[in-house]
């Protein structure tokens, strides 16, 4: 739960920037058990939010779930 509230966070900040056909970043875990997950794609200029959520909730992530998360 707590996961999709901050997954729910970071989705938000990004909901002002459109993910049109300028949508190259990416915020992506290593699931365990799943493999690779694409939580969020963005335009570019949503970059420094997604950077900024990752710093928090993908430490938050690697603690909890074991999730290692990275932005492209």
């Amino acid at each position: 739960m707590k996961r999709f509230v901050i997954a729910s966070a970071v989705l938000t900040l990004t909901a002002a920037f459109p993910a049109g056909a300028g949508a190259s970043t990416k915020w992506v875990c290593d699931v365990p058990d799943v493999g690779t997950v694409t939580f969020v794609t963005a335009a570019d200029a949503a970059r420094h939010g997604i950077d900024t959520a990752n710093s928090t909730a993908g430490v938050v992530f690697n603690t909890q779930f074991g999730e290692v998360c990275h932005v492209e």
